[in-house]
C-alpha cells in the first residue's frame, strides 16, 4: 500500500528539518543506522522500519545495535540482519542515522563515529542535540512514530514488514497504547499501519505473551521483596548476577517489569536495578506523573522521559556501592517531593 493512500488528517505538516533530513538521505548511498544499547521495542521498530525504508530506496544500509537481541523481538522482519557485533576500525559510510537515543553514551563507544555527519531522530526530553541534523519531537509516542512520519514525506511505499516494525515501536513505547504518551496521532499512526498489514494480536502475542519461564520466576522473586518507602508512594527492587544464575535467565527483565512494579496502588515511581556483568549498575525508573524522572535520570547521568527514564551508570565497578548512590540521590530528590 502506498504511503500516500488514506494519509491520516491528523498528521500536521512536517518541520522544515525533516526535508533537510530527506534531502540529506537522497545525496548519499552508504548509511549505518545506530541504535542504543540495551535495545528495546521502540529501537528496533524505529530502526528496522527505516532501514526498510532506505532498502526500499536502494540504499546501501546496515542497522547497527549493541547487546543481545531480546527474545520478544527475533521474529521481526529483517532481524536477522542486525548487527551486534564490534566493526572493523575504518567505517566510514557516507552518513550516520542515530534513532531513540537520547545521546551519543546510548551507543557502544566502539560504535561512536569519528567522522562523517550524523542525522539525530529521537523523541526523548533529555536529547542531546549532538547531530548534525536533529529532529526531536518530544511530544512523539514513539522514535517509531517518527520513522512513519518521515516515510509519509518521502512517498515510499509502506510494506506490511515496515508497517509491522512501526506498529512494534508504537505499541512497545506506548505500554499497549495505555501510557500517557499515547495520543490521538499515535492510534492514528497505528491505524494507518494496520491497513498497511501489519497484525495487531500477532504483534501483541508475540512482544507481551511470549515470557520465557526464567522470566517469570524472576518476576516472582522481584515482586516478593519490593522495597517500598516514603509511605509506599516509592518502590524499588534489584536484579543481580547472583539472581540471573539462580532463576537461570539473561539480563533482559521481563519487557515491562519496571513499569509493572510502578502500577502498585499508592506507587508514584519506581525503580528497579540491574547488576550487569561486568559489575555496572542501570536503572529503569518509571512515574505516574508526580515525579519526573527524566530529571532524576540524568542527575545519574542518564535521560529519557517525564514518566519513564534510565540510566546506565558505568563508573566504579562495583554494584552495590554504585547502587547505594543512585538510591541516596533518589531519595535526596524525592525528599521535597514526598
Amino acid at each position: 500500500m502506498s504511503a500516500s493512500v488514506e494519509t491520516p488528517d491528523v498528521i500536521a505538516p512536517e518541520p522544515s528539518i525533516v526535508h533537510e533530513i530527506i534531502a540529506q538521505i537522497r545525496s548519499v548511498q552508504r548509511i549505518i543506522i545506530l541504535g542504543h544499547s540495551h535495545p528495546d521495542g521502540d529501537c528496533f521498530g524505529s530502526g528496522l522500519s527505516l532501514y526498510g525504508i532506505l532498502k526500499a530506496m536502494g540504499k546501501d544500509v546496515r542497522f547497527v545495535t549493541t547487546g543481545p537481541i531480546p527474545h520478544y523481538i527475533t521474529w521481526m522482519p529483517w532481524i536477522d540482519d542486525v548487527e551486534t557485533t564490534l566493526p572493523p576500525h575504518d567505517e566510514n559510510p557516507d552518513l550516520w542515522i542515530y534513532v531513540d537515543c537520547g545521546d551519543q553514551e546510548r551507543v557502544d563507544d566502539d560504535w561512536r563515529p569519528t567522522k562523517g555527519p550524523i542525522i539525530n531522530i529521537d523523541h526523548h526530553l533529555s536529547n542531546t542535540r549532538f547531530g548534525g541534523l536533529n529532529w526531536v519531537d518530544t511530544d512523539a509516542a514513539a522514535a517509531a512514530e517518527m520513522i512513519y512520519r518521515l516515510a509519509l514525506v518521502i512517498g515510499v511505499e509502506i510494506t506490511p514488514d515496515i508497517a509491522t516494525c512501526i506498529f512494534t515501536g508504537l505499541m512497545t513505547d506506548t505500554g499497549g497504547f495505555r501510557y500517557s504518551n499515547t495520543d490521538s496521532i499515535t492510534f492514528s499512526a497505528a491505524g494507518h499501519m494496520v491497513k498497511c498489514g501489519a497484525k495487531p494480536s500477532d504483534i501483541a502475542q508475540a512482544v507481551f505473551e511470549s515470557r520465557k519461564p526464567q522470566s517469570v520466576k524472576l518476576m516472582g522473586e522481584v515482586y516478593a521483596t519490593l522495597n517500598y518507602e516514603f509511605s509506599g508512594h516509592f518502590v524499588w527492587n534489584e536484579i543481580t548476577q547472583d539472581l540471573y544464575r539462580q532463576v537461570g535467565g539473561d539480563e533482559f527483565e521481563p519487557d515491562g517489569l519496571s513499569s509493572d512494579i510502578r502500577a502498585i496502588e499508592g506507587v508514584e515511581m519506581s525503580a528497579l536495578f540491574h547488576e550487569t556483568e561486568e559489575g555496572h549498575c542501570r536503572v529503569g525508573l518509571r512515574s505516574r506523573g508526580k515525579v519526573n524522572v527524566s530529571a532524576l535520570a540524568q542527575m545519574l547521568g542518564g535521560g529519557g522521559h517525564h514518566n519513564a527514564s534510565g540510566a546506565y551508570m558505568r563508573g566504579e565497578c562495583n554494584y552495590a556501592v554504585t547502587r547505594d548512590a543512585a538510591l541516596e540521590t533518589i531519595r535526596k530528590y524525592l525528599s521535597d517531593i514526598f
